[in-house]
């Protein structure tokens, strides 16, 4: 894929995205909101299988994750065709919600949809208000730069650098944090940290030259590499591996609300055994171009 069908097929999906934020809203889609919403009560498989779908909720512009087709309105991605799978099994459609990243663990909290789908780093604060899902991704941080910049060999040079990532998501945290280091270390650190809605924005700017650097979850930076060799590429370390940005692994996931613990187990016996099949590596392969090992257990940070 060239970059010019990358950047066109993100546009259409921060366009999606900012269109559809009053659905985000919408408590007459069928999600457990529309039906018992106020009774507190919790989600059931049986509730589920009655309305007939699960309601899953996602911001379709974090490729290969969840992104928007071509067409401008179909999800596709790596989440979508776990999801496809997992509806299959249960015997319900699918029914994507695509809304703004940062509001959406406060719909799951409101109720307006069953689970958020969207590509969620684990961390401690998120799994004392949700319980997250076995990991379905590698997502610790690394650092991607345009092709050929050699101002940028090793994580080292990030002095002075205008770096991007995206606001309210663990890569910020991750990015502020190195920067720190940084600081810390006798440096002077980012010359300045850019914070994006979404990281079509900020892959356009590392392009066009606005950015040095993008810092972005593993998986994801390695599938834009993949599709894009000749415009970007990894920074490395001084042995020549990806380095990485945060010091311990960041592992990636799906929120589900704690009273619903009937689907989050569900969920994870499906994960579990999307592992022991195959599908799961299938998919990685498919999405990602390389498998990653997965835990199902100690996935979840001390801090």
């Amino acid at each position: 894929m060239k970059l010019k069908k990358l950047i066109t097929g993100l546009l259409a999906g921060i366009l999606m995205v900012t269109s559809l934020t009053a659905c985000g809203n919408n408590e007459t889609t069928g999600s457990k909101t529309a039906q018992s919403a106020k009774s507190g009560a919790a989600l059931t498989l049986d509730q589920i299988k009655k309305n007939g779908k699960l309601v899953v909720a996602t911001e379709a512009a974090y490729e290969p994750f969840e992104y928007l087709d071509v067409d401008g309105e179909t999800i596709i991605g790596y989440n979508a065709d776990l999801f496809a799978k997992i509806c299959e099994d249960l015997g319900v459609e699918l029914e994507y919600m695509d809304v703004p990243f940062q509001g959406i663990l406060a719909g799951l909290e409101a109720e307006k949809y069953d689970i958020v789908g969207a590509t969620l780093g684990i961390t401690k604060e998120r799994t004392s208000k949700y319980d997250m899902t076995y990991p379905i991704q590698k997502g610790t941080n690394v650092f991607i730069k345009r092709k050929g910049d050699d101002s940028i060999k090793t994580p080292a040079d990030m002095e002075e650098k205008v770096v991007g990532t995206q606001t309210s998501c663990f890569d910020e945290t991750d990015t502020k944090a190195y920067n720190e280091k940084l600081i810390a270390n006798g440096g002077s650190g980012y010359k300045e940290l850019k914070l994006y809605d979404g990281f079509p924005e900020a892959y356009m700017e590392l392009k066009n030259k606005k950015l040095d650097i993008v810092a972005q979850n593993y998986a994801s930076a390695a599938a834009i590499v993949k599709t894009n060799p000749d415009d970007f590429e990894l920074v490395t370390d001084e042995n020549g591996d990806v380095a990485m940005v945060s010091e311990n692994d960041t592992w990636l996931s799906w929120a589900v609300r704690k009273s619903d613990k009937e689907l989050f187990d569900y969920i994870n016996e499906e994960i579990a055994k999307f592992k022991k099949d195959g599908t799961l590596a299938q998919l990685q392969e498919k999405w990602f171009g390389q498998t990653v090992e997965l835990p199902e257990s100690d996935y979840i940070p001390a801090e």
